[in-house]
Parts: C-alpha cells; structure tokens; sequence
C-alpha cells in the first residue's frame, strides 16, 4: 500500500497499526507517530528525500511506538510527551514497579513500549518546538493516555492538528476501553471532553487521528463527540453532569481586585492582584482533571488554570510570582510549567527551599520529583516586601514540617495562609464557618512533625491576627468568632492525644511523636560508578540525658563505610556525614542501604534508609 496525498505537503500511511502522517517540512520530513514498521518499510515510494527524518509521538501505545527503536536506528531523531517518559525511556523499571496482583488500576500503561527508545527532544506542554524547519505547537489533549499530547503546525496555508487517538472520526473514540482509568469506571472520558474543548479553542483547519480519517470540520466534529460522551451517562449514572465545559472566567472573587481563586484548581489556588496588576499565586498546583487512581509520573500531569480569567478580569495571561505554603506535588506541580512559560518568579520560606530544589534527596509523601529552583528564599521569621504585599514567613510543624504560616498584609486586610495544617469538621466546608466546629490536625507522620506544633501554630495565628484565612483545600474565609478557641482546643487535643497513647513523657526513651531515628540524604544515590559516596542526614537521642551515639552504613558484603562517633545533648537532633564506598565495578539498581544507630549502648538498629544506583543510566 502507498502513502496518500492529504495536501501537497501531507501524506498519510495508513497500512500500519496506526496511521503515520508524514510531512515534508522546509528542512526535512517529518512524520508523526511511528507505527510497527510497515511505513518505515515503505518510506522510499515517499519520494522524498528523508536523509533527515523526525519522528514525533502522540502518546506511548506500542502500536503508535512500537518501530521508534528502527526508526532511530536509521538515523531519525525521536520527539514525544514529556509525560510520558517513564514508559518510553525506562521500560524495565516500569513493568518491574507495575503491580500485577490485585490491581485494580486500569490504565492502559500496559500497552507501552517493550523496548527504551533513546528519545532526542520532550515535547513540553504549551510549548512551540522547532522541527524540521516548522513551529509545532503541543496542545495537551489528555484521554486514552492522561500525557498524550496533539500537535498543531500551518502548512500549506491551513492549521493542522495531529491529534493521536483524541478523536476518530465526527463524533467518535476509537477504543472506549483505555478511559476506563481506574476498576469500571469512564474517568478518561471527562478528560477527553475537556481536550476537545481546548483543542478546539485552537481553531485548528483540519484534525489528523492516528485511528481514522482526516477531519476537515473540526469543531462540529469535537462537538459532535463532546455530545456522544455525554450518553455514557445512561450506562453510567454517575457520570451524569460529568461533561461540563471549562468557564472563560475560570476566578472566584473574594476581595475584590485583590483576592481570588481558581475555579479549576484541584488544591486551592489563590491570587493576589498588586495595583500595578501583577499577579502572585498562593501555590499552583494540578487542574482538576480526570486522575487515574495509581500516582506516578505520567498521571499527574499538571495543565493551566486561572489565566483565562486573569485575561477575562485584567487583562493578564502570565502570572508575575508564586509564594508557596508547602511543598507537597499537589501545591507545587504547576510550578515549573509557570517557570517555563512565564519565567515566573518563586518565593519559599528558607526551611523546605532545599527539598524544592533538591527532591531526589528526600523521601518524605506526596514529594513532586521535577526540581523547583526558588528565586527567593524567605529567612524564617524575616518580612519581605513583593508590590504593596507586606509577607512573613512563619516555619510551621504537624501537617509537615516543610511548610511555612504565610502572613500576607495589605490594604487594611491580614490575610494567613495556613497550608493543609488547619481545617474543621462539622460545618459546611472544612473552612471555619461556627463555633460548633472542630479542628481536626491533618497531621502525617512522615511528612515530619512535632509534639505542640499544632499549639505552635495556634500561637502564631492569633500573634498575626488576621482577617481572613485562606488554606489549600478551602475557599478563602473571613475570620469569625470562636475560630481562635477552636485552634486552641485543637492544639492542646493533638499533644494531649500522643501523650495518652505513646510513651512520651520526659523520662522515656522515644523518638517523639514521629517516631524516626534518623535520615540519609540522599535518599536516591546516583553514581555513574563506583566510588566514595557521600551521605548526609541527621539522628535524634532519643533520651533525656546526654549520649554518645554511633553510626555506619549497613551495605552488602564488600562495601566499606565509616563509622562516626557524635555527642548528643538531651533529645537533640544533629546533623550528620558519612561516608560509604562500593567495590570497583559495582552495578546496582536503587540497592538499599541502611543507617544503623546505637546510642549509648543500646543499639536501634538501621533507623533509615537509602536507595543506590550505579552504573545505570537511570534511577
């Protein structure tokens, strides 16, 4: 079967497990998506000259992928969804991690490549790319694939949008089956609606699926599938009222040309408009989206929100400044998509900068493994100044101890952002709304915490006095009567609580309410070979009295480490380094090693871990 001609400079070869649409650019040809091989075999009756050949991917399904690896054998450079690296470039480690007893995750991860494809550009959302001689537009188009991305570019004097399996045909899917994320539900299919949406948006000539036939009405074709989404709703109730179309004015007023959220945002947005309209965001975490239920990489792919009623409201589509409450994936993940796109600067109190900056070093929850480089470390305690906003960062424990008290002031307005650490239960939200509510301590052991830190935030709220109390799960409220009696309660409930239930009275032996010895940073140590590697961390004494504690590095037979000996007041939790070195020629995969602590002459064992990797390229 030959290529057919689409327009002078499209053809489409669709004999292949998916169509492959190849493009003869100013400076080379480039095809999209790379099928089993049948078009490679075929590329010669193109009639083109493809000594320079681009191959770009929608989404990571072996039959959209599976000839990349020839394809890059031949001398082709390969493009595909930032998103999706974890499927394309390390397939060991994927299918090796994927769980396969009692799963009830759906995705169709399942049908990614079998074989690493050395992948030469990301294509970053948003982003204009230059190949081949054309600018090529990525428009996130989640669905079968919660990365898979479409790809729009003129030529020919008309806009063409490479869309992958988004859409068929008018009105039209493909294959239902990979938008059931999760165990029977269609969670994929809310993405799909919102995608044709904002494909649409993008008033695209003509749509190119990988599975059908080129499109030459595109909006009544999206429109026609947003519909037929719509009657899945009579196989699944559930989804009834699913399918709604994303505001223009995406913002919710709260003070008004001051205070705002975001509408779309899965952990609260908010903005601050200065008088010279900049915009600061209070964390910018995901968009709600359709998730599927596992959490790695691919699946949480963050997408912008605000910025259309930013321009609505002010006339503004980039935002100025982010100031960060705390560091968990769902606060921060947008964050380096607004670097990127906007150069947006990044405001964070000093005390969780280095686990922004350096995640890989860490293993605490909920931690977003791209690097945030922060513009502006805030000295605890110290006020800063951004526009006419008076801010002071206040470290804070109990949610996590990587947060900080925001205490915005500005206008006759005190504005607190508390983070996740204060929310109530028994009103209508988890905000304060009565004094019949009750805080509940949203506290997570690993996130790090400690005894009368819940007091601590309690006395350093009502030091601040605000008049309005925004958090990352609420709307913004306004402080009412009773909300300081209700912290108080709280507070003394949390230390009241641990004291009941754990030994932790002055004389006990214990490692406080965390219950962890010691860390080793970096928790992912990675080495191109063997050498003396260096750990950092830090123990607790976990007595009242002062000890001497002994520490090494247990690791398989062969491996040396130091042994290092520190004084340790009452309780106190030291910064320690040690050093651990494996034999030459070592190969090993996130190979874990541990810290053994004895204190005194008791020994606690191996108090934490780390995972090593050598002599592979990835981790």
């Amino acid at each position: 079967m030959n290529w057919t001609a689409i327009s002078d400079s499209i053809r489409v070869y669709s004999n292949d497990s998916c169509n492959v649409y190849a493009v003869n650019a100013p400076d080379g040809v480039i095809l999209f998506n790379a099928g089993s091989g049948a078009a490679l075999e075929n590329l010669d009756s193109l009639g083109w000259d493809c000594s320079r050949l681009h191959v770009v991917m929608t989404h990571y399904f072996r039959d959209h992928t599976s000839a990349a690896v020839k394809f890059k054998e031949s001398g082709a450079s390969l493009y595909a969804p930032y998103w999706e690296q974890h499927y394309l470039q390390d397939p060991d480690q994927h299918f090796r991690e994927r769980q396969i007893w009692n799963s009830y995750d759906n995705r169709w991860d399942r049908y990614s490549p079998v074989e690493a494809l050395d992948i030469d550009e990301w294509m970053m959302d948003y982003g204009s790319h230059r190949i081949a001689g054309l600018d090529i537009y990525v428009q996130p188009t989640s669905g079968v694939s919660t990365a898979a991305s479409s790809y729009l570019t003129t030529i020919d004097g008309q806009r063409i949008a490479f869309v992958g399996e988004l859409i068929h045909s008018p009105g039209k899917i493909a294959r239902l089956a990979p938008l059931q994320y999760n165990y029977n539900d269609y969670t994929g299919a809310y993405n799909v609606y919102v995608s044709c949406q904002e494909l649409a948006a993008q008033k695209p000539d003509i749509l190119l699926p990988s599975l059908g036939d080129a499109m030459t009405e595109p909006q009544t074709a999206l429109s026609q599938l947003q519909e037929n989404l719509k009657r899945l709703a009579d196989i699944q109730p559930a989804m009834k009222g699913t399918f709604t179309d994303l505001d223009e004015d995406d913002l919710i007023e709260f003070i008004p040309n001051r205070l705002y959220k975001s509408k779309n945002s899965n952990c609260v947005t908010n903005f601050l408009i200065s008088s010279s309209g900049k915009v600061m965001s209070l964390d910018y975490g995901y968009r709600l989206i359709a998730f599927a239920g596992s959490y790695d990489f691919a699946t949480r792919r963050p997408a912008l929100h605000g910025i259309s009623g930013l321009k609505k409201r002010f006339g503004k589509e980039t935002i100025d400044a982010v100031l960060i409450s705390h560091f968990h994936d769902d606060h921060v993940n947008g964050i380096p998509m607004l670097q990127r796109l906007f150069g947006t600067e990044v405001l964070a109190c000093e005390n969780f900068v280095d686990i922004l900056q350096c995640p890989m070093a860490y293993d605490r929850p909920c931690l977003w493994p791209e690097p945030i480089n922060v513009d502006r470390s805030i000295p605890a305690g110290e006020t800063i100044q951004w526009e006419e906003f008076t801010i002071t960062c206040i470290p804070m424990s109990g949610h996590t101890r990587f947060a900080a008290l925001l205490c915005i002031e500005f206008d006759n307005e005190r504005l607190i952002h508390t983070g996740d650490q204060v929310f109530f239960s028994g009103g209508s939200s988890m905000g304060f709304d009565g004094a019949d509510n009750q805080q509940f301590t949203n506290h997570v052991y690993k996130n790090g915490l400690d005894m009368g830190s819940y007091k601590d935030s309690y006395e350093n709220i009502k030091a601040f006095m605000p008049t309005w109390v925004a958090t990352g799960h609420t709307d913004p409220y306004p402080v009412t009567d009773g909300f300081f009696d209700a912290l108080e309660k709280g507070g003394n409930a949390f230390d009241d609580v641990h004291q009941a239930l754990m030994p932790l009275s002055d004389n006990a032996v214990h490692f406080g309410a965390e219950s962890q010895g010691g860390k080793l940073q970096p928790y992912h140590a990675h080495y191109p070979k063997a050498q003396a590697m260096k750990f950092r961390g830090w123990v607790l004494n976990p007595y009242p009295t002062v000890q001497t504690a002994e520490l090494t590095i247990t690791a398989p037979a062969g491996w040396t480490s130091e042994t290092v000996t520190i004084e340790l007041g009452p309780r106190e939790q030291k910064n320690i380094a040690l050093t651990l070195t494996a034999p030459a020629n070592t190969s090993c995969r996130r190979l874990p090693v541990g810290l053994s602590l004895t204190v005194g002459n008791r020994p606690f064992g191996q108090v934490a871990e780390a995972l090593v990797t050598i002599a592979y390229k990835f981790h």
